[in-house]
């Protein structure tokens, strides 16, 4: 079993025709400081990945495993730190994209494309982290909704109302 980093590139013609690279992908804490700052995390505490890459077409594999993490960030009423663990299976698949140079939109039918024949492993770990976090994290016993400003403040016009004539 190979052993990953989060800058990790896999040249889709190294794999075996048949059969599954098994690997692990391993961060340090230079690495998760990386991701805590370029995802405004207050922390990345750990963070692993059990990968499995197997060719599944012609031009296409598929990239199957389970990433676990412990990420801090701030409450968004509070700011106070708000743990979350992560933990979820990874289903991607990485095709061959064949594009025309003048061509712009490719649609690739829920896959993503290869990167100079490269998946690159770092990369979806770090955006697949980033969407299966809280988007809106709140800690314990954050109101639920609060006002700015002063509460007994008057309103601008209300002394408009001694202007007015009395009606007869």
């Amino acid at each position: 079993m190979q052993t990953f980093s989060l800058d990790a590139l896999i040249d889709v013609q190294t794999l075996p025709p048949t059969g599954a690279l098994l690997g692990q992908l391993r961060t340090d804490a230079a690495a998760r400081a990386g991701l805590a700052e370029r995802f405004g995390f207050l922390s990345v505490g750990e963070l692993a990945a059990d990968l499995r890459i197997k060719r599944a077409a012609k031009g296409a594999w598929d990239v199957r495993g389970r990433l676990q993490a412990e990420i801090v960030q701030a409450c968004v009423v509070t700011g106070a730190p708000v743990s979350e663990s992560v933990d979820f299976d990874i289903e991607e698949r990485y095709v061959l994209a064949a594009v025309p140079e003048d061509e712009i939109v490719v649609d690739l039918d829920d896959a993503e494309p290869l990167v100079n024949g490269c998946i690159d492993l770092g990369e979806m770990v770090s955006q697949l982290l980033a969407l299966s976090v809280s988007a809106w994290p709140r800690s314990e016993g954050a109101p639920e909704t609060f006002e700015a400003g002063e509460e007994d403040r008057t309103h601008p016009f209300a002394g408009l109302s001694s202007l007015k004539s009395p009606e007869t």
